[in-house]
């Protein structure tokens, strides 16, 4: 699990960053991809990295979720694992949110990174 230290330079900085992390848990990695590549000249460094390994993190997620679309096989360990991802999506989400509105590391896993 990597921990990004939050230095938002402003407060626009701070809202993109908390907008993006409430959106991502209703469309996966899109809103991180947005901030990366639309608003990357509007928000400071430190929120460019954490987007960057947002998109990492909710792409993975997506992917997975997506290879539960296998028949049988997939369609079992979607039952079982697809309740438990939505529900660590939901923890990390919460928990990140919370770090920006204290100013303390804002942690986020990253097990393969894409970007």
């Amino acid at each position: 699990m990597k921990k990004f230290l939050v230095e938002c330079k402003d407060d626009n900085d701070k809202l993109i960053l908390i907008l993006m992390l409430v959106a991502s848990f209703f469309l996966s990695c899109l809103p991180a991809l947005i901030v990366i590549v639309g608003l990357k000249k509007y928000i400071s460094d430190s929120t460019y990295n954490i987007a960057k390994a947002l998109f990492n993190f909710e792409l993975l997620l997506l992917l997975i979720m997506l290879s539960f679309m296998i028949p049988v096989i997939g369609w079992f360990l979607g039952l079982i694992l697809g309740p438990v991802i939505c529900i660590l999506n939901i923890v990390i989400i919460i928990l990140d949110i919370i770090a920006v509105a204290n100013k303390s590391e804002l942690p986020i896993p990253v097990w393969f990174e894409f970007l």
